[in-house]
């Protein structure tokens, strides 16, 4: 009999956690083979506060508090808040969908529902921009969606954020006879996507660029919203980083060209040492995949490319540090919940790297730290224990990379976010 796992769950705010959890386990291949991703996730939240890599359109952040509103508008005995949200959530998908249909010429932009075309989607928007509505206080709770809309009269007005006092929603005189505090809703919001798509309005963009300074004033979309220079700067570098260098991408190429620019204080900081544990990481996993290919007897041809470029990952890693004197790893992991042997694994890393001249010298120190932690963090799932078994490794075989490439963060979302807002700002409605 095939093995099954089921839970029983006492709130939604447990069941959106599980659904998370096996939405991880679904995905192809094994997650965070090492057990270091929730350093990764601890340094985006601090450069990227309120963002996600799943986000797309800045407009999702709005329609969420807009269907919220309409429900407390249209709330009544014979329909539950719950099953109004969802229906006005699916018709929403359905309209963006009918304008990309309508609008080949803009078919690159990206929204939810682009494959599936019918509105009916595994994960809603409302579900993956809710973290970043809350943090910005577009939504004041710390309920999940469901307990808000788990009663028929919801209290919608109570929990939408208290600042009817803004000055940009004070000029642009947008509170209608349906107004909440912040989010400037109009009852035509729909018909505004049926003619412009998932487009921001300048007043949307207005409160999105205002939130992101009052909530977020020590992030980068805080300092990209600032600044027109930083912002050319962080758009060129999707295009204009050097794809010939392997310890290179968007993300560390802007902020190597940039960080003379940023003048708050904490944000540098962050974004130095963000730069650096991506590089530090990465060697990790070069020694990763070298150790597979060798376990595994890989082509001769491979495992050199991957012993070579541990070569040269080791022999320019302090030079291209920007504050190697002062990286330590164990600062990256305050305040993270970093299980013990995986803190202890990376201080073993530093300190092998720290003491040691070459590659050569720490190939095989550094391989068997790495295999004996991935065998603890993935349990049953584990490459290596597959390895003892005689398992085929699939990626190995075809030669692909495993685990963690060079941390791009949340460079690709924040730029569609940050392009949709500018956009907005720039838009005469």
């Amino acid at each position: 009999m095939a093995s099954q796992i089921g839970w029983i769950d006492f709130s939604p705010r447990h069941r959106d956690r599980v659904r998370k959890f096996m939405d991880l386990m679904g995905m192809g291949g094994v997650v965070d083979e090492l057990g270091v991703g929730i350093i990764r996730d601890a340094m985006s939240n601090k450069v990227f506060p309120g963002f996600s890599t799943l986000y797309t359109r800045a407009k999702y952040f709005f329609i969420t508090p807009y269907i919220l509103e309409e429900n407390e508008i249209a709330s009544s005995k014979s329909k539950s808040g719950k099953d109004y949200f969802k229906k006005a959530e699916k018709e929403t998908n359905e309209i963006i969908i009918q304008f990309y249909k309508e609008h080949p010429d803009r078919s690159d932009e990206s929204y939810f529902g682009k494959v599936k075309q019918d509105g009916i989607l595994k994960r809603q928007p409302s579900e993956i921009y809710w973290n970043g509505m809350t943090h910005l206080h577009l939504i004041k709770t710390e309920n999940t969606l469901d307990q808000m809309l788990l009663n028929k009269h919801s209290t919608v007005e109570e929990l939408l954020s208290n600042n009817r006092g803004d000055d940009t929603t004070k000029e642009q005189g947008e509170y209608k006879e349906y107004g909440f505090d912040g989010v400037s809703y109009t009852p035509d919001w729909q018909q505004y996507i049926r003619v412009h798509g998932l487009s921001l309005s300048r007043i949307e963009a207005e409160i999105l660029r205002d939130r992101l300074l009052r909530y977020t004033p020590d992030s980068l979309p805080a300092a990209l919203v600032s600044s027109n220079s930083l912002w050319e700067k962080y758009v060129s570098a999707a295009n204009e980083f050097d794809t010939k260098d392997p310890l290179c991408n968007q993300m560390l190429q802007f902020i190597r060209t940039s960080l003379h620019e940023i003048e708050n204080k904490t944000l540098r900081e962050n974004l130095i040492v963000s730069h650096d544990l991506s590089l530090f990481l990465y060697g990790i996993h070069i020694s990763y995949n070298l150790w597979l290919r060798i376990k595994t007897e890989a082509s001769e041809k491979c495992i050199v490319d991957l012993r070579e470029q541990g070569r040269m990952w080791y022999s320019v890693l302090y030079n291209k540090m920007l504050d190697s004197e002062n990286f330590d790893i164990c600062k990256c992991m305050v305040n993270t919940n970093v299980k013990p042997p995986t803190e202890k694994f990376l201080k073993e890393v530093q300190g092998l790297i720290v003491r040691s001249s070459s590659w050569d010298e720490i190939e095989d120190s550094l391989c068997r730290l790495v295999e004996a932690q991935e065998r603890w963090n993935k349990k049953a799932k584990s490459r290596f224990l597959k390895i003892d078994k005689g398992q085929v490794i699939e990626e190995t075989t075809k030669e692909q990379w495993v685990g963690l490439g060079l941390i791009n963060y949340r460079y690709a979302s924040a730029l569609s976010i940050m392009r949709d807002l500018y956009d907005g700002l720039n838009n005469i409605d």
